[in-house]
């Protein structure tokens, strides 16, 4: 092993390590010293070439009626018209996807109903079931489940009521 001495006997030579934060200086990189100079000469060359934002009737009815002024209107007009249409289109499918979930609510409420009274041996406890299983449905609206209820609940009573035979069969 070698022992690293500052050249007087015995003293041995101590190592700083690596410079702390706050002894040395960061630079910047020589691509930032570019833009920056390139973006202070375009400041000023658009700084002396746009005119002074005050009216002085020249200046901006000259920018008012020219073809820039009237092609960045019409961008910004056919964005408003694009998202008005996008916002109806998105309603229109949502209002279609609600009338689609309740009449398919609608078609399992009857077969459900129609069911719940047939005389065959099961069918009637499955059409109660699914009744049941109807009600607060995520798309059927509250009148839909009050009338669902009131089904079930007449259906129900009338097959209390007769316990060894059924309301249908009386």
């Amino acid at each position: 092993m070698v022992d690293k001495t500052d050249g007087v006997e015995g003293t041995p030579l101590t190592d700083p390590g690596p410079p702390s934060q706050a002894t040395r200086r960061r630079r910047l990189p020589p691509l930032w010293w570019l833009f920056t100079a390139v973006g202070l000469v375009g400041g000023v060359i658009a700084g002396r070439s746009i005119p002074p934002p005050y009216p002085d009737g020249q200046w901006w009815g000259t920018f008012l009626t020219s073809a820039g002024f009237g092609g960045s209107l019409a961008v910004v007009g056919a964005s408003i018209a694009a998202a008005i249409a996008f916002h109806n289109s998105r309603s229109d499918r949502q209002q279609k996807q609600d009338a689609d979930d309740l009449a398919q609510w609608w078609g399992r409420f009857t077969w459900a109903c129609e069911k719940a009274v047939s005389t065959k041996r099961g069918e009637s406890e499955m059409g109660l079931s699914v009744l049941s299983a109807l009600i607060d449905a995520p798309w059927a609206r509250d009148e839909d489940n009050e009338m669902a209820i009131g089904v079930a609940n007449v259906i129900n009573d009338a097959m209390k009521a007769a316990p060894t035979k059924r309301w249908w069969q009386r």
